[in-house]
């Protein structure tokens, strides 16, 4: 990132190289559409550039990357909430070019069948979790989705680690109790 703000373009394509899927898997989890997840997140890495010059290199650059990331998600979502209608984060038409599938494949030994049952039971998933409070939903998705410890989720939400413990433990038991329904 320092790189960037001192003028390497190149820096920047590596930073979106690196980190752009975990960005997308976030934004996917926090909205539950996979077009809309593309929209956030180049609207993420949009924010990132412009404020370069704000970035300190006193915390790890995907804390600040998430906490980006979380609050353009929010804002995109209170902005559909509040209008009713899903608005577009970028002016123009959505991108063809836009980066890699979220699908998570398994195994090639898994037949047709049990793959539609992941399928299935991994879009229940995805509604439960959007059935979340969002402060429950952020502190699991930024943990148990993409691995930040409870210290980088405080610094994200801007929180006690303790908190952050008690949102994904509620989190959890919300999630299986909806799982629980769902398969029982």
């Amino acid at each position: 990132m320092e790189l960037y703000r001192e003028g390497s373009r190149d820096a920047f394509e590596e930073l979106f190289s690196r980190h752009h899927r975990r960005v997308i898997q976030f934004c996917y989890r926090m909205t539950g559409d996979r077009a809309r997840a593309e929209e956030a997140a180049q609207e993420v890495f949009l924010r990132i550039a412009r404020a370069a010059f704000t970035y300190r290199a006193t915390a790890k650059f995907t804390t600040w990357m998430f906490t980006i990331a979380r609050r353009t998600t929010l804002n995109f979502l209170r902005d559909e909430k509040e209008t009713g209608e899903k608005v577009p984060l970028l002016d123009g038409p959505g991108g063809e070019d836009t980066p890699g599938s979220l699908q998570v494949e398994g195994p090639a030994e898994l037949d047709p069948e049990r793959m539609a049952w992941s399928a299935q039971l991994g879009e229940k998933f995805i509604e439960a979790l959007q059935r979340l409070p969002e402060t429950y939903r952020t502190a699991f998705v930024l943990n148990r989705g993409d691995g930040l410890s409870y210290e980088e989720v405080a610094t994200v939400l801007g929180i006690t680690v303790q908190a952050v413990k008690s949102r994904i433990f509620r989190a959890k038991e919300m999630l299986l109790g909806e799982i629980s329904a769902l398969l029982g």
